[in-house]
């Protein structure tokens, strides 16, 4: 393996070398300390920005998947569930709602996932159902990826950070000066992988007045299977060892490869108005998809309006989303161990709504002030529709709780420019509610205080706030210093969902509490060794500590009655780790890297375990544990004026963990349980550094031809974070034995192209 990451680098370096001469003799300028927004790309205005923050752009055009372009960014990674559909964040440790702000277009996603069981009631072979929040948004309609970690502006606070995928407007499709552009892309490739294809369609017209109006449409389709073939051979549906030597598979294979198959379909429409000081988008998004026998649907819609006249005291941001997404679940599918005879219908629906005005002011020579003062509303709502009677009635039951959440934020954001000296000061007081009906709690219950079924309540009001500091001492040395506390409603999930047949909870479970410190630097500049190159570095080491961290445990009370649920409690966590990031670019010769390594402390869920002694509650959280340390390492060379790339992409992965797939239980610490479940951990077998090459040529203008080889060494290996490496079907039934039978995909050929007009 390590002959041939070297193999691989040196070829790349030499070819780049072999072309140096030829663009040395380019006569090319650029700014070298002074970086205008416009100049620059988001990917590289991160590098001149203080704190963790990270892009990514021209996503659309990348064949790797959106969980590979986020895991590539430090401190960022993804939870990959394939009974999902969706993309889910993970920050540092943490993912899911209010851990980690997902947003779409500056929109937080509140979508929360749940597939059904491969298996009926009690039925032990079979795969269990999993839940999973998430962003449903087709990468085709992606052109970038922003990540901020440890400290947030306005409304957009986390535990840990937050994540903004940026969708396709008018000027990605248009080229310049034309009133009219097409945008088309289609790939395929081996190993059950597409065929994925786009076409987007869009026209602007300029009025003599100076207004301009446009608009851009798209359509995005694809196919992904998940019975691939693995590394060294065999479809992963063929992985179903007999141990026993009787003929009979002992267990069945880690994926039900029959429901994982999805066709999704995207829509996209945007209108773009602008004047002199006025701008207006109007958009609306759609995606449909059958995946573990449901059907998925989400509509989008969102208006954004600026105000912007020739006065410093004005610059008014409005924005107004809703958004509603539907599961219908198949007649006879299973949830929980419960089979819908007549199906059901699982509802979310959000409402965001945000005003904001930016004020700058210049007291002295050089201390300039910029203060943006605004107030953000969420609203969010999960509803079921059932025609089979038993659901009806139940309430907290199962993983499709009902309930609703708002949340009021008034935030004040102040950034302070004096010389080479920055600091910002942002502020959010976030004020939020989180109600639904509870059903009936037991007496022997001791978390809930509220013994009746009926309607429950909980809210709270608190200060986040985030502080940095930072110094332009030179290109090559801009240190910071940060440090943020944040905290975050508490989800319907949490609150309303027993994961039992019981109708139990913890109505005092608290809500999570972060505070955060970071220290790091930064280095831009261009012109670094020639006048034509770009060089970025951050470094970052950070501390976190949650109070009031939630986890689950599975309990059972026997006194004066019987009952046993999934209780939320409340603990503490730590996170610390070190964060870097480099991007070198002379035009023929370049290379990016990430690399991340982090500790933390605190208690898995019961609920992230895909175990039938876990009952309905299985797979209703997600094991999120960062790998020890992880690196990406991407590089390459453009030939010919840059009409030609080759380029090669190295990932690596140190220790993984999964949650033990065998359950275990011992009496209660406090021995109020005599059924308490030990939960652990178990380091999955060491992960291969893995190897893709790629190459692109742009024959005629605007026409880029790719083709990629991915796992090129065809490397047989469980990958971090796949939420079915703990799967049911990994356990011998009635044995002690366990097994790692999940793979990731094998080696993959794929080929793409993409035109602009």
């Amino acid at each position: 393996m390590n002959k041939i990451c070297k193999f691989s680098i040196i070829c790349t370096a030499l070819l780049s070398l072999s072309n140096a001469a030829q663009n040395e003799s380019e006569d090319l300028t650029f700014d070298t300390l002074e970086v205008s927004a416009k100049s620059v790309s988001n990917a590289e205005k991160s590098f001149a920005t203080p704190g963790a923050v990270s892009s990514r752009d021209d996503v659309k055009s990348k064949t790797q998947s959106i969980d590979s372009i986020v895991r590539a960014m430090p401190g960022s990674y993804t939870q990959v569930d394939q009974s999902q559909g969706s993309v889910s964040v993970n920050i540092r440790g943490l993912t899911g709602l209010g851990r980690v702000n997902t947003m779409v277009d500056g929109v937080t996603q509140t979508y929360f996932g749940t597939s059904s069981d491969s298996g009926g009631f009690h039925n032990f072979t079979g795969n269990l159902g999993t839940s999973a929040f998430g962003a449903l948004i087709d990468q085709n309609f992606l052109v970038g990826i922003d990540i901020e970690r440890g400290t947030f502006s306005g409304p957009n606070t986390g535990l840990m950070g937050s994540a903004n995928f940026r969708t396709i407007g008018v000027d990605d499709v248009i080229t310049e000066g034309k009133p009219f552009g097409f945008l088309g892309r289609y790939s395929y490739g081996s190993n059950k992988v597409g065929p994925s294809y786009m076409g987007a369609i869009a026209a602007r017209h300029r009025f003599e007045n100076g207004t301009s109006l446009g608009f851009v449409f798209g359509y995005s389709g694809k196919k992904t299977s998940q019975n691939y073939t693995v590394g060294g051979g065999g479809k992963i549906s063929d992985k179903q060892p007999d141990l026993d030597g009787d003929g009979v598979p002992d267990v069945p294979p880690s994926l039900d490869t029959d429901d994982l198959v999805q066709k999704p379909k995207s829509y996209l429409f945007k209108t773009e108005y602008a004047h002199e000081d006025s701008s207006a988008i109007l958009s609306y998004r759609n995606l449909n998809n059958y995946l573990a026998k449901r059907k998925i649907n989400n509509d989008s819609y969102q208006l954004n309006y600026r105000y912007d006249p020739s006065s410093d005291l004005v610059d008014v941001k409005f924005l107004a989303a809703y958004n509603r997404s539907k599961q219908n679940y198949d007649k006879g599918a299973s949830i929980s161990w419960g089979t819908l005879k007549n199906g059901m219908k699982f509802y979310n629906k959000s409402s965001q709504f945000d005003l904001s005005d930016t004020m700058k002011f210049n007291p002295a020579s050089e201390l300039f002030i910029t203060t943006s003062a605004g107030i953000n509303l969420l609203t969010n709502k999960y509803t079921k529709q059932t025609g089979d009677s038993d659901y009806k009635t139940l309430t907290t039951n199962y993983a499709v709780p009902t309930g609703e959440q708002k949340a009021v934020s008034y935030y004040l954001n102040n950034a302070f420019s004096y010389d080479i000296f920055e600091f910002d000061a942002n502020f959010n007081l976030q004020k939020w509610q989180t109600k639904g009906r509870k059903g009936k709690c037991a007496l022997s219950n001791p978390l809930c205080s509220q013994k009746e079924a009926g309607e429950f309540k909980t809210d709270d009001t608190y200060l986040n706030a985030s502080l940095m500091a930072s110094a332009k001492l030179h290109d090559l040395f801009s240190p910071f210093v940060s440090y943020s506390r944040t905290s975050r409603p508490l989800n319907v999930q949490e609150l309303f969902a027993s994961g039992t047949v019981y109708e139990d909870i913890n109505t005092a479970l608290r809500p999570e509490k972060t505070q955060t410190w970071q220290i790091g630097f930064n280095s831009y500049k261009h012109g670094l060794f020639a006048d034509d190159d770009v060089f970025g570095l951050k470094a970052v080491y950070y501390r976190s500590k949650v109070k009031d961290f939630i986890y689950d445990r599975l309990l059972m009370f026997d006194t004066p009655d019987t009952t046993m649920f999934l209780a939320r409690l409340n603990d503490k966590a730590k996170f610390r780790g070190f964060e870097l990031e480099l991007t070198y670019d002379i035009g023929y010769f370049y290379t990016n890297l990430s690399y991340t390594r982090q500790k933390t402390t605190y208690l898995p869920s019961d609920s992230s375990a895909l175990d039938w002694t876990n009952g309905p509650a299985s797979g209703q959280s997600q094991f999120s544990e960062l790998p020890k340390d992880y690196a990406t390492l991407d590089i390459g060379t453009r030939l010919f004026g840059e009409k030609l790339t080759f380029g090669s992409l190295i990932k690596y992965t140190g220790k993984a963990k999964r949650i033990y797939p065998k359950a275990e239980f011992t009496p209660s610490p406090n021995n109020q349980n005599p059924l308490f479940k030990k939960l652990q951990t178990q380091e999955l077998p060491k992960i291969p550094t893995v190897i893709d090459l790629y190459a692109s040529y742009e024959p005629i203008k605007n026409l880029t031809l790719k083709f990629e080889v991915q796992n090129l060494t065809d490397k047989n290996y469980m990958d971090a974070l796949y939420t079915y490496n703990s799967s049911y079907s990994s356990q011998v039934f009635n044995d002690d034995i366990v097994l790692f039978n999940n793979s990731a995909r094998g080696r993959t050929f794929l080929m793409s192209f993409e035109y602009r007009y």
